[in-house]
């Protein structure tokens, strides 16, 4: 026989127990579908990590102080200031740029529209740092930080939130009773680490240090972070421990006493992400290989009821000249046929269960050809592994004994 007739006698054959083979095949479907959605969902969140460690600024480190929650065992709290944030900036070899951080939060009044938001008070170097653009206007200059100017930048969520689809480019809205003029959008950069990074506002740290109230502290010159972009890789890495050094030093802290700092840069988030991503790649996966196990067993029992009921088939097929490879083939491409169907049925809501997770994660929508390849693939590998049982028990039947079977 030719592969043609094969082919056509496989059809033929599934299309005569049309129910059956739906019904068996459910299970490889549910497993091609696991494979696409993860497929897509893998390489949607690869692709929004890239763009929020991009967001977060490359070779960008940032400096917090530690919260104190027990002060009589862990010691006085100690925190971070203007010349402390000088110091780093000046002794410590490869940071290119440097950024004093307060952040509060406050409300925003603009018209009838009214929210509350966290605002960062940071020095016009923190757009270099961040790798920050906007979407409309601009970041604020070393000028309108030095002179305290009442400028913002909103972030995309804050400005659609406040001013609809209307640009908010001049308008005036009041943060906490003070009126600021609005000077620039951030480009849109969605959710990180659950945090919504398009809520955040941005102003001079000197006019969030003289008219927010929140970015006061018992300190005059204290800052939540300092923010810092080291010249290159290797020295965003050298950086780390250095400044850590250099602090404890400005602190006086004892060599026994423990760091009241840390230092985070983009490599620990990249880490949290793959190692969550991962785990929840691996659950997928074994779901999906699961699905696949079950299907592939049900095709074979049900591949195996039909030699059974195919049986004086089989003998006359035998009698007139068949061979036990043709048998087998036969056999053999129904299994691998309704294994294939199964997996384009797989592909195509697999699709569109990808479709429903990216718009509700906010991640691309990206199905590589590999994914659908190996979806493919894997749905024909059942029908072969699952399917060779049976073609084979079909393939070395006796005929005599066949045919007299009823």
């Amino acid at each position: 026989m030719t592969p043609a007739a094969y082919l056509v006698e496989a059809v033929t054959s599934l299309r005569l127990n049309a129910l059956r083979s739906a019904l068996t095949a459910i299970g490889v479907i549910i497993g091609t579908t696991g494979i696409i959605v993860l497929g897509a969902a893998s390489s949607g969140a690869n692709k929004m990590i890239e763009r929020q460690i991009a967001a977060y600024g490359t070779n960008a480190l940032a400096v917090e102080a530690i919260k104190v929650e027990n002060a009589i065992q862990r010691g006085p709290a100690v925190v971070l200031t203007d010349e402390d944030a000088a110091a780093i900036f000046e002794q410590i070899p490869g940071i290119r740029r440097m950024s004093r951080e307060i952040v509060g939060n406050v409300t925003l009044v603009a018209g009838n529209a009214r929210m509350t938001s966290q605002y960062r008070g940071v020095d016009a170097s923190y757009a270099g740092i961040a790798d920050l653009k906007t979407s409309e206007g601009r970041f604020f200059d070393e000028d309108e930080v030095l002179s305290g100017a009442r400028v913002t930048v909103l972030g995309a969520g804050v400005a659609a939130k406040l001013f609809g689809s209307n640009s908010p480019i001049d308008q005036t809205l009041r943060m906490g009773g003070v009126p600021v003029r609005v000077i620039g959008v951030r480009t849109r950069l969605g959710s990180f680490l659950g945090y919504d990074m398009d809520s955040f506002i941005y102003v001079p740290v000197t006019m969030a240090r003289s008219r927010l109230p929140q970015g006061s502290g018992a300190i005059t010159n204290q800052l939540s972070a300092i923010e810092l972009k080291a010249a290159s890789e290797a020295s965003r890495r050298a950086a780390k421990d250095t400044i850590l050094a250099l602090l404890r030093e400005r602190k006086h802290m004892s060599g026994d006493a423990r760091n009241r700092f840390d230092v985070f840069d983009s490599t620990q988030f990249v880490e949290l992400m793959n190692t969550t991503h991962s785990t929840l790649s691996s659950l997928l996966a074994a779901t999906a290989a699961i699905s696949l196990i079950a299907g592939g067993a049900g095709i074979m029992n049900i591949m195996l009821v039909s030699v059974t009921e195919r049986t004086r088939e089989i003998g006359l097929r035998r009698a007139i000249g068949a061979r036990r490879r043709d048998i087998l083939v036969q056999f053999l491409t129904e299994a691998v046929l309704l294994c294939v169907a199964a997996g384009i049925a797989g592909l195509a809501l697999g699709t569109a269960g990808a479709w429903c997770v990216a718009k509700s994660s906010g991640w691309p929508l990206i199905i590589a050809p590999q994914t659908i390849t190996l979806a493919l693939a894997a749905a024909a590998g059942t029908g072969i592994v699952f399917g060779y049982l049976p073609a084979h028990r079909a393939a070395t039947l006796n005929p005599i004994d066949a045919l007299r079977r009823e």
